[in-house]
């Protein structure tokens, strides 16, 4: 497995309501996502823990985005940091980026009412998301015009993370 040195970081939101990694990783399975993880076993052993699907010789992994923010602020690791992503295929960023996603549907158009999750990232996602964006983007060395909301990807057909998502860094 090939493994993955990122150069961008890409924010999405979830558009749904606040649930857990454990919960999108068997929305993701559906969609045919998931990717075999069998080293490092302490990592592994992680992953089978936290609930993941354990197979002979490792874990499957579904979840498309590395991190995951939810409605309280808790960040709860999706894909390990090395393993491409499944959350952005513009400009080849599942393999060129660490996905970051918020739970809630921050679109005006798509959740005018918040019948979709909640319909801007709270204060708490805020705080955790730029918390992480500045330990990512000292770790992997990435500069600040290389932190991407989804939309802003180029060739990225989408309104993710929504209208009514801004972020200043």
């Amino acid at each position: 497995m090939e493994r993955l040195y990122p150069r961008f970081i890409v924010i999405h939101h979830t558009a749904g309501f606040d649930v857990s990694a454990l919960t999108i990783d068997g929305y993701h399975a559906k969609q045919g996502f998931g990717i075999k993880i069998s080293s490092p076993k302490p990592l592994v052993d992680e992953y089978i823990r936290r609930g993941f699907r354990q197979v002979t010789g490792g874990v499957i992994v579904s979840i498309g985005y590395h991190y995951l923010i939810r409605a309280d602020g808790t960040v709860e690791k999706g894909r390990p940091d090395f393993i491409q992503g499944a959350h952005c295929t513009a400009d080849q960023m599942n393999f060129r980026s660490i996905g970051v996603a918020l739970t809630g549907n921050f679109d005006s158009k798509d959740n005018p009412r918040g019948q979709k999750g909640h319909m801007k990232p709270t204060p708490a996602q805020m705080t955790s998301l730029k918390e992480l964006i500045f330990y990512l983007m000292e770790i992997y060395q990435i500069p600040k015009e290389h932190v991407l909301g989804h939309k802003n990807v180029k060739h990225a057909a989408t309104r993710c993370p929504g209208d009514r998502f801004e972020l200043n860094i």
